[in-house]
Parts: structure tokens; C-alpha cells; sequence
């Protein structure tokens, strides 16, 4: 007996997919090329906007043509044929051809990216024609003969099919008996009978695929949003791809702390007193009268780190007062870097006047 795993089929993996796509995931895809995009819509609108523009220029075309056949054709074809009459002949109808069919080609080519922008933005990447061997594996081949999206493709081509049979079936029978008399009528009948029913076959195609299309543009942004979803596994694996571990999260923390402490330490020998507990806490106050209003908190710590403030500070010959009860609220309730409050600026200006009294200042 053959036994088949049938887990090789399931969509996915790692859990099931039930949250929404990140951007992240919806950027990484759109740079791939995966994105919501129905193809028989600009199929079908290109259709429509050729076949109407085709028949905005029929006066033109019939008249160029008509010119070109009774004057420039006949004429050449008087002449002998050799390689010297050939080639001017040639080139000659290849240019004027070009110029008959460069409006056309360019009315198309733009309705078509105006079409694909609208859909899906500015948007050009080369991966999908990139090769790629995991294409070839025979297990996700396998997969996506069975998957949903190749069934409805499939079902769509079907329905292309027979709404493209059906409406020549009717457009041929309603002018059957026209149709059949063909082989008897005049050159110029026979392009205006056959002009009339491919105009109509295919305009009335290109509503029936319109119609579709829309339908199918609904199916596809669905089935893009189905596709994109995310087991909650997969969101914290890219949260840690992006946010980094919380073991490197806590180390990058630590380097911060650890840099902002030394650029700390080199401020202190820049105060003008620290301000002590005097074991537990140390506050490094500097004041310029002549830059600033008020004087601010260029440094404080507590216990070891106030031991090594004060050690720096003696270093520097910066004059250490112990205020306990100023050193503790100051601790507190000042941020490094932040002004002295109201409230506090009497106390600590009575201490920088003791200093500035020690270092004989005005």
C-alpha cells in the first residue's frame, strides 16, 4: 500500500494563518512582484479602448489605405521588379503601415499602464521573470495543480471560451444569411460585412470580459489578502528580524545607558558645586550668569554613582556642600539637564554664593 503524506499539500506553515499581513510582509511582497492585480481587466478595458479608437480613425485608415493601394501600390507595380525597385517599394509601405498602426500601438500601450498604475501604483521589479529552482520542485508544482487559485483559473478560462464562442455563434447567425453570400459580393461589400461583424464580436467580447474582470479584480485582492496572511509565529519571528531579540534589545539598552553615563561623567568637572547626602547622593550644579538665567542639573547619582561623581568632582577641584535634605529633593525631583525649579532656586543659590564666597567670586 502507498502511503502519501498529506501534510506535503497544506498550505503554509508554522500555524495557522489567521492575522493580518504587516507591512513589512505586504513591502517584501510588492518588491517581489506579488500584488493584487487582475490581468483580464487591462485586457479588457485595452480591447474596449482599442476597438473604439479603431473606430474613431476608420474614416482615416479607409482613406490611407485606399490612396495608398490605387496610387503609390498600382503605380510601383507598373515598373519591373528587381532588387532596385523592390526595396524603395518595401520601405516605403512600411512606413506608411507605421504610421497607420503607431496611433493605435500608442493608445493601447498607454491605456494599458494607466491601467496596471491604477491597480497596483508605480511598481517595476524583475523578479518574476527571475529564475528560481524552487519553481521546478515537483511537490509545489504538484501543489499548485490543485490549488484554488489554478481551479478558478481554470474556470475562468472556460468561461472566456464559451462567452467568446457564444457571442460569435449569435453575431454569425443573426447575419447568416449575409454570410453565405460572401463568395458573390463585390470586394468592398465583403470588408464592410466582415468589418461590421468583427467590430461587433469583438466589442461586445470585451463588455462580456469586462464584466468579468471585475468580478475577477474582487478575487484577486481577496485571494492577495488570503495569500498574505500571517501565523502569530511568523509575526514575532519578523518582529525579532526588525526589533531585534530582547536579549540584543536589553544589550543595546545597557550600551545606551552606558554611554550616556560616560558623557555624564566628562560633564561633572564643569560644575560649579556638587551638592551632597553626603553618602547616599550626589548632584553636580553648574551656573553661567552670563548664558543662562537659571541654574541647571548637569549630573546626579546615587550610592556608587555618587561616590564616583564626587570622586571626579575632588579631581577637578569642584567644591562638594552637603545639604542632605537639598541633595535628596533635588535627586527627585530634577531631571539631567533640566533647570533648578522655583521652588528650589533660593537653596541652591545660597549654596552656589557660599562657593562662589570659597573661590572668591563677585
Amino acid at each position: 500500500m502507498i502511503r502519501l503524506d498529506l501534510q506535503l499539500f497544506a498550505e503554509g506553515g508554522g500555524g495557522e494563518k489567521t492575522e493580518k499581513a504587516t507591512p513589512k510582509r505586504r513591502d517584501d511582497a510588492r518588491k517581489k512582484g506579488q500584488v493584487a492585480r487582475s490581468q483580464e481587466l487591462g485586457q479588457a478595458i485595452v480591447l474596449l479602448v482599442g476597438l473604439l479608437s479603431l473606430k474613431l480613425l476608420s474614416g482615416l485608415y479607409m482613406t490611407e489605405l485606399s490612396n495608398l493601394f490605387r496610387r503609390e501600390l498600382s503605380l510601383e507595380l507598373m515598373y519591373e521588379l528587381n532588387e532596385q525597385s523592390v526595396v524603395p517599394l518595401f520601405l516605403h509601405l512600411s512606413i506608411v503601415l507605421a504610421k497607420l498602426i503607431f496611433p493605435l500601438m500608442l493608445v493601447v500601450l498607454v491605456i494599458g499602464g494607466l491601467v496596471a498604475y491604477l491597480q497596483v501604483g508605480a511598481l517595476f521589479t524583475l523578479k518574476p521573470i527571475t529564475p528560481d529552482f524552487k519553481k521546478i520542485n515537483p511537490i509545489q508544482g504538484f501543489k499548485q495543480m490543485f490549488s484554488m487559485r489554478s481551479f478558478v483559473e481554470l474556470i475562468k478560462s472556460l468561461l472566456k471560451m464559451l462567452i467568446v464562442g457564444f457571442i460569435v455563434y449569435k453575431e454569425l447567425e443573426s447575419d447568416w444569411k449575409r454570410v453565405t453570400q460572401l463568395a458573390t459580393m463585390e470586394v468592398s461589400d465583403t470588408f464592410r460585412l466582415v468589418a461590421h461583424l468583427s467590430f461587433e464580436i469583438f466589442w461586445k467580447v470585451g463588455v462580456a470580459l469586462l464584466v468579468l474582470a471585475i468580478f475577477d479584480l474582487f478575487y484577486q485582492r481577496f485571494d492577495y489578502e488570503k495569500q498574505m496572511k500571517m501565523s502569530k509565529q511568523e509575526i514575532k519571528e519578523e518582529f525579532k528580524q526588525t526589533e531585534g531579540s530582547p536579549e540584543v534589545r536589553a544589550k543595546m539598552k545597557e550600551r545606551g545607558r552606558q554611554m550616556a553615563m560616560r558623557r555624564m561623567m566628562a560633564d561633572v568637572p564643569q560644575a560649579d558645586v556638587v551638592i551632597t547626602n553626603p553618602t547616599h547622593f550626589a548632584i553636580a550644579i553648574r551656573y553661567d550668569a552670563e548664558k543662562m538665567d537659571t541654574p541647571y542639573v548637569l549630573a546626579k547619582g546615587v550610592d556608587e554613582l555618587a561616590q564616583r561623581i564626587k570622586q571626579v568632582a575632588r579631581d577637578a577641584n569642584v567644591v562638594l556642600v552637603e545639604n542632605r535634605p537639598l541633595a535628596q529633593t533635588l535627586y527627585k525631583t530634577v531631571e539631567i539637564g533640566d533647570a533648578i525649579p522655583g521652588e528650589l532656586f533660593q537653596a541652591v543659590a545660597e549654596v552656589l554664593a557660599y562657593v562662589y564666597r570659597l573661590k572668591g567670586k563677585a
